[in-house]
């Protein structure tokens, strides 16, 4: 019965200790944001890029972007939140502002389309640069 308890209490505690290491990966992941201000199709409708825009990630300095621009913002964390400001055509006035909390859960990076999100688009959410799969090379044995 000892040595039962003795196994029982060894197991218990390694679960614990993946829980509190799962739990601590999840809690310090860093994410890289891409805000991408370029112009997109989606459903046979152009939506053009925006003149325009400062972005503010978890409140840091707002990053200005202009029509065809990309830049990253750098998170912690399993939430952030993110602040568009969409500015008139001359460039001074807040024509517009998003605001919105996001989860990228366990994913590292993701790419937020900023025309889509003005928008109002569900899929403003686009795979990162570089996510997609490369093609397919055929070797060169017959």
């Amino acid at each position: 019965m000892k040595t039962f308890m003795r196994f029982f209490q060894r197991t218990v505690l390694l679960a614990l200790l993946i829980a509190l290491g799962t739990w601590l990966f999840y809690i310090g992941r860093e994410h890289r944001v891409f805000l991408d201000n370029k112009s997109i199709e989606r459903d046979g409708k152009n939506f053009r890029a925006l003149e325009q825009v400062n972005v503010s990630v978890n409140g840091g300095d707002p990053i200005e972007l202009l029509a065809r621009d990309r830049d990253v913002a750098v998170t912690v964390g399993p939430k952030f939140s993110i602040k568009v400001e969409v500015l008139d055509s001359m460039g001074g006035d807040v024509a517009r502002t998003v605001e919105m909390t996001m989860e990228p859960g366990f994913g590292k990076d993701m790419m937020i389309s900023l025309p889509l999100l003005n928008a109002a688009r569900g899929d403003f959410i686009l795979p990162p640069p570089g996510a997609a799969s490369a093609p397919e090379t055929k070797s060169a044995n017959p």
